[in-house]
């Protein structure tokens, strides 16, 4: 267990330590979401139960994931944007693209969670695969939770996400 708490601070300090912002206001947001991304490396972690040996396999292939699903939100909310928010009509055939993109945005989703699966299910147990499915949503509604209480979702009150007061909600 000492190690899993080593392991812990260690991951949340190289996180703190790599944030170099341009100016004031850039260094509170990017600092409230390494924050954020900390404390979900901590939760996962203690939820998965992941060993340093695991984890060490495991952080690299779950970031590489992130990133790609990052990638595809960022698409599929420009494709929103220009669907709903353009200042200009668009004509039928954008619509029926930017409606197709849309689509197309939630099969390579699906796409990318399978690839995914199968990596997590060499690296990880059975168990662990099904216990991440659940700590990452319990995350996300423990995010959507503090968010309705008026906290910002960038890791303002993220004390109330250690594992031990999640378990008590």
């Amino acid at each position: 267990m000492k190690h899993f708490n080593y392991l812990i601070v260690i991951l949340f300090v190289m996180g703190q330590a790599f944030v170099v912002p341009a100016n004031a206001q850039e260094d509170n947001k990017e600092s409230r979401i390494e924050r954020l991304k900390s404390q979900k490396v901590a939760f996962l972690t203690e939820r998965i139960g992941l060993s340093a040996e695991d984890a060490q396999k495991f952080w690299p292939v779950y970031n590489e994931m992130s990133e790609k699903m990052d990638q595809l939100w960022s698409e599929k909310m420009s494709n929103i944007n220009k669907l709903y928010r353009s200042d200009s009509e668009l004509s039928a055939s954008e619509k029926e693209t930017a409606v197709d993109n849309y689509i197309n945005y939630e099969v390579e989703k699906a796409r990318v969670e399978k690839q995914y699966h199968e990596k997590f299910k060499k690296i990880l147990t059975i168990d662990q695969v099904i216990k991440l499915y659940g700590a990452e949503h319990e995350f996300k509604k423990k995010m959507l939770h503090l968010i309705r209480k008026g906290k910002e979702s960038s890791c303002e009150g993220c004390d109330e996400l250690s594992p031990e007061n999640i378990a008590k909600t």
